[in-house]
């Protein structure tokens, strides 16, 4: 018989564990994306009953619409420039990668063999260059 090994078991209890804290951090998470939007949409039905009893009850339900509608372009502008910086960091992040594949493949390929390298080097240097003008469009 083989003894269980300790690594086994110690791999299994750390899952296990993680497993847990995934579990409560979503139930915690759950918990505050529900309180946010209890508390939002209170917010919001205080902003309506202020604008119905100043202007009336159509006008009220109509700003809290406004305001909700502007918050909402506001959270998409904000995520649009997010992501426009992730897509930034990523073209850099590739143009550096490319560069240097076309650095060691050249280096490789120009110690085994020299028109096979100019070849390699023209296709890496055209297949880079299409890369940076598609990545600024």
């Amino acid at each position: 018989m083989s003894p269980v090994l300790p690594l086994t078991s110690l791999v299994s209890s750390y899952a296990g564990s993680k497993a847990r804290q995934w579990r409560r951090d979503a139930i915690l998470f759950g918990f505050m994306c529900l309180m946010a939007l209890m508390a939002s949409g209170a917010l919001f039905a205080a902003f309506a009953l202020l604008m119905a009893e100043t202007y009336g009850a159509i006008y009220g339900l109509l700003a809290a619409a406004g305001l909700a509608l502007v918050l909402a372009l506001l959270a998409m502008g904000i995520r649009a420039l997010l992501r426009r910086r992730a897509r930034r960091r990523m073209n850099v992040a590739m143009a550096g990668r490319a560069s240097a594949l076309a650095v060691t493949s050249a280096s490789t390929l120009i110690a085994q063999n020299k028109s096979t390298a100019i070849i390699a080097g023209l296709v890496v240097g055209a297949l880079a260059g299409t890369m940076m003008r598609s990545n600024n469009d």
